[in-house]
């Protein structure tokens, strides 16, 4: 195995300078992935995974299957404020750890470099879309659903994570 290596290294193979290039460009974008390829990878999984909780957790009354007892549960028993956070940390929070387990470790770093801005910059795209759907949408109650939205988006991104580079 080391006679191969060092074959290896005393070849006098050249490659063109277009295909260092190529493989450099392509080495780039898996390690770094851009901001915006990110976000838009991030906001296909989160639309889709949100969907999906809508079905029990209805957003500011607006609900897929106008199911509203997990919601009436929790607005009834712990009031609007919990039930708001909750919301929000169920919305996004199943998004995140969904997203960094699937994601590649270019893309999961980075947004780990800046979690805060995608989640919030995720929070806010998904409250437009509600209201842009006809969600009834509150400064008091969204402010709640924001606070769960971006905390459970941070911590339940970091812990899978973890998770995933704990078992990979």
């Amino acid at each position: 195995m080391n006679h191969d290596y060092d074959d290896f290294l005393q070849d006098d193979i050249k490659t063109s300078t277009k295909n260092d290039h190529i493989v450099l460009e392509m080495v780039h974008s898996d390690l770094l992935p851009s901001h915006s390829f990110v976000f838009m990878k991030l906001t296909v999984v989160q639309g889709f995974i949100g969907l999906i909780t809508m079905l029990f957790c209805p957003q500011f009354n607006f609900s897929l299957t106008n199911s509203y007892e997990l919601f009436h549960y929790f607005h009834q028993n712990f009031g609007h404020a919990v039930c708001m956070v909750l919301c929000g940390g169920i919305f996004l929070g199943t998004g995140a750890l969904f997203a960094s387990s699937i994601m590649t470790q270019g893309e999961v770093n980075r947004i780990r470099n800046s979690k805060f801005l995608y989640y919030t910059s995720l929070s806010i795209v998904a409250v437009s879309s509600f209201m842009t759907f006809g969600a009834e949408i509150y400064l008091d109650l969204v402010s709640f659903w924001m606070v769960g939205s971006i905390s459970s988006g941070v911590i339940l991104f970091e812990l899978s994570r973890k998770v995933k580079l704990k078992f990979a």
